[in-house]
């Protein structure tokens, strides 16, 4: 017995030299302070990101609905808005209302970077206008943030952008590489007509990118659990979506005398053993890039675990599950979002249908949904039918590439003190129809925990626009 003891002592002594070890060696990957000199934005760039709200470019599921004439008054406001931008670059419209602006670097033999925006926003919901502290198209000013819809998605990102590279035209600057600006206008409605043309434009002329930058992760200074700094996440990679209607006919009749099963019973069934039976949790490789990055940032107890997640694996995908957003990033996520059955109180329905939408890890695809949900409801008289063909990218930008060490630079110099990491885009951007030109497509706007992504109040602090600006400076010119 003594004998097993020591075994068992011996055993637990060297795993916990092992963990210890392991956290001693799990270093940081930040980058040092960066010089950085601030660029002085006046309050006139403040005033065109304000006119651009008040331009109603609002994206309807129904195509018919769509106000051209808005678009055509947006992409006036940006001629005349950024004359030396729109003199000295080419410019090119794709179905008309896509922007693609070209500005030639003096090595026109190196790979181009890619900025993208877009100029589309969605619309806002009538039964919560009055809950909105300003008119959600007015652009106006309170407590220094700018109200209106596309104040962060995404007309506060593409106004920043042209005019850090107007101030650098007219300060004479050339980048090294040629830079392609691409503005779709049809991002809130899976980008078509927009992005997706523009990336097949450039797929028939060769243009490969050494990187795309879009929308997508953003600095915080709380929703990184555990990390007690702030943080830039970067996306490296987006999940994908697959949506997919379910369908049941059984024999109705009158309420009064309702068989053991109906078609409602039977469906609802289905949804919730699909909400009680997700997808197993998962620390993909998008995961762990971010673990690698933020870990070591992290206090001792936490860095602990982050450096040892073969044996701390289950702990962390424990903790990340308890919040919307950390459970998104570890599995395939399922959602119900419509649910039809019935059209009068005493009728019982023959049929019901369900609408459930997934967001998928990369790797994860329609056949795997599909697989997942028939195991799920073992169900034969349900259809499962699949709304399209959804989207399952496989595009992973690498960290060790140069092109992120470079925003990576960017960003801390441009932030003091913050904590750079990779990490998975739980929604679609315009930017994954450029996965097949280059890898290195990264998703990143430079503004503290935005509000209202397509809520009620939409807004954007003032100062958090003004840095932004020169974030887009220092990264053209350092191009």
């Amino acid at each position: 017995m003594k004998t097993f003891l020591k075994l068992i002592g011996g055993l637990l002594f060297l795993l916990v030299v092992v963990v210890l070890v392991k956290t001693v060696l799990f270093k940081s990957k930040q980058m040092q302070e960066q010089s950085y000199v601030p660029l002085a934005v006046t309050d006139s760039s403040v005033v065109r990101l304000q006119r651009a709200i008040q331009i109603k470019t609002i994206s309807y599921d129904e195509p018919t609905k769509m106000d051209s004439s808005a678009f055509s008054a947006f992409q006036h406001f940006l001629v005349s808005s950024y004359p030396a931008v729109f003199a000295g670059m080419e410019v090119e419209y794709v179905n008309f209302f896509g922007i693609v602006l070209h500005w030639k670097g003096l090595d026109n033999k190196g790979k181009p970077a890619v900025l993208m925006a877009h100029q589309d926003v969605v619309p806002i919901e009538e039964a919560t206008r009055s809950q909105w502290d300003a008119d959600p198209f007015s652009g106006e000013i309170k407590s220094g943030f700018v109200y209106g819809r596309g104040a962060i998605d995404d007309k506060g990102s593409l106004i920043a952008i042209l005019e850090a590279a107007e101030t650098l035209v007219k300060q004479g600057f050339k980048p090294k590489c040629d830079i392609y600006f691409v503005f779709g206008h049809d991002e809130e409605v899976m980008g078509l007509q927009g992005a997706k043309a523009i990336a097949k434009l450039f797929k028939q002329r060769n243009i490969a990118p050494r990187f795309v930058l879009d929308e997508g992760g953003i600095v915080t200074e709380y929703k990184v659990p555990g990390l007690g700094k702030t943080a830039a996440v970067v996306g490296i990679a987006e999940k994908g979506y697959q949506t997919l209607k379910l369908k049941i006919n059984i024999p109705g009749g009158h309420s009064s005398m309702p068989e053991h099963k109906t078609a409602i019973d039977e469906l609802a069934k289905a949804v919730v053993a699909l909400k009680d039976h997700p997808f197993e949790a998962e620390l993909n490789p998008t995961v762990q890039n971010f673990l690698d990055f933020v870990g070591p940032e992290m206090p001792f107890t936490s860095k602990m675990a982050m450096a040892n997640r073969w044996l701390f694996a289950p702990l962390i995908k424990s903790t990340y599950a308890k919040s919307p957003t950390g459970n998104a990033t570890i599995r395939t996520t399922t959602a119900t979002t419509i649910f039809n059955a019935g059209v009068k109180e005493n009728l019982i329905p023959g049929e019901a249908e369900a609408t459930v939408n997934f967001r998928t890890l990369p790797g994860v695809s329609q056949a795997d949904v599909i697989a997942h949900v028939k195991k799920i409801i073992d169900n034969n008289q349900i259809q499962i039918i699949p709304e399209g063909e959804g989207h399952s990218p496989s595009q992973v930008a690498s960290v060790t590439d140069s092109s992120f060490a470079y925003i990576q630079k960017t960003i801390s110099a441009y932030k003091k003190d913050i904590v750079v990491a990779p990490y998975l885009v739980l929604g679609a951007t315009d930017s994954r129809y450029f996965g097949d030109l280059t890898a290195q497509v990264f998703r990143f706007i430079p503004f503290t925990d935005p509000e209202g992504f397509h809520g009620v109040n939409e807004r954007i602090k003032v100062s958090e626009f003004k840095k932004g600006i020169g974030f887009y400076y220092e990264l053209m010119r350092g191009m």
